[in-house]
């Protein structure tokens, strides 16, 4: 065969952001009544969040590096729930919201759930927690005590909910992570002796600071800085900083103290007796996920979704009234211990540092 090869004629591959540019455009000329409309106007966020109009009016992907992707708080991921949001814990990823229980721990009563809370999947809990002690505070369910995690625990947060609601807020305080108390040929933040009424610390070579101040700052902080005269010459300089000053930031007097005295209290036995009942949630938590199916969602909107969260915390406590009626018993039974339970108990753990009926085998 003879000729002129022939070449394909180039096509450019049109994607699904081209026809929805196209009925966005439309609507907005010829259908104003309807464009204000819940699900027009959730189709354009949809498509403002995954795509880009160029100079030449066409659309393009959002990329992270070109024109950037929204932040997980306010990315749509479903088109059925424009309240969903995708987010992570550790290996756990969902899209969806998040739920937080509360519920009583005293071991001569039945534990009733006194709270749920359903917030955005992305809310850290340490900022659910004031609302949570607000709506206990309504139905005058407040507790002398909360047993938290880590997560919802913060020397700010335990301050708050003491001066606000006269609870003391009980749970691990986050340790120190800067890079002197990581390594132990450092000096880090307790070498250096703070006197707050002259406003002015002393490094371990007797140096005193040079500037505070208070700058301003969500959770209040002290800022501390060193003089370059003395830290320059300085023989210990290369265990103090690698800048060419050192610099100190903490919290202020009261809430020091308070983190101070949490992070010594923390590592007794007692304390840790006594935050071993929290573990008894993690069993709630396993019934309503595996006993009631709550991580699958049978409404749309985080708004139904609470809904379905506090029916299934009436049902958990229907539950437990009537098998405390039905069975009464002298002496009350502890929870059945969880797997992770059993394994402590095989590597022979005791139980008071680590399951929530201390002082029984």
């Amino acid at each position: 065969m003879t000729g002129e090869p022939q070449t394909r004629p180039k096509t450019r591959i049109k994607n699904t952001g081209d026809d929805v540019y196209l009925l966005l455009r439309y609507v907005r000329t010829y259908l104003r009544v309807i464009w204000q409309g819940p699900q027009v106007q959730g189709l354009r966020q949809i498509f403002l969040q995954n795509y880009w109009v160029d100079e030449q009016a066409r659309v393009q992907w959002r990329e992270p590096d070109e024109a950037g992707l929204p932040p997980s708080s306010t990315a749509i991921v479903s088109p059925y729930d424009l309240t969903a949001r995708y987010s992570r814990r550790n290996d756990t990823r969902w899209k969806g919201v998040l739920a937080h229980v509360t519920e009583t721990c005293d071991d001569e009563t039945v534990n009733i759930i006194t709270d749920v809370t359903t917030t955005p999947a992305t809310l850290y809990d340490i900022r659910a927690l004031p609302a949570i002690h607000d709506r206990l505070a309504q139905r005058d369910l407040l507790p002398d005590e909360h047993l938290v995690d880590g997560g919802y625990t913060s020397i700010v947060q335990q301050d708050q909910a003491t001066r606000g609601h006269g609870i003391t807020l009980v749970g691990p305080v986050r340790k120190k992570r800067t890079r002197q108390s990581r390594k132990g040929n450092v000096f880090d933040r307790d070498a250096f002796a703070i006197d707050w009424e002259r406003q002015q610390v002393v490094c371990p070579q007797g140096k005193p600071s040079r500037e505070w101040s208070t700058p301003l700052s969500i959770t209040p902080y002290v800022r501390v800085r060193f003089a370059k005269e003395d830290c320059g010459p300085c023989p210990v300089k290369s265990s103090c900083t690698r800048g060419d000053r050192r610099q100190l930031n903490f919290l202020p007097q009261q809430l020091y103290e308070r983190q101070a005295a949490a992070r010594a209290a923390q590592q007794t036995t007692p304390w840790k007796a006594n935050y071993a009942m929290r573990a008894g949630i993690e069993s709630t938590v396993n019934e309503f996920v595996n006993g009631h199916g709550m991580r699958q969602a049978r409404y749309r909107s985080q708004t139904k979704t609470h809904v379905q969260h506090v029916l299934t915390a009436i049902a958990v406590n229907i539950e437990r009234v009537n098998a405390e009626l039905t069975t009464p018993t002298t002496e009350r039974r502890p929870r059945t211990p969880t797997s992770l339970q059993n394994f402590l108990d095989r590597q022979r753990i005791p139980r008071p540092t680590a399951w929530r009926t201390p002082g029984k085998s």
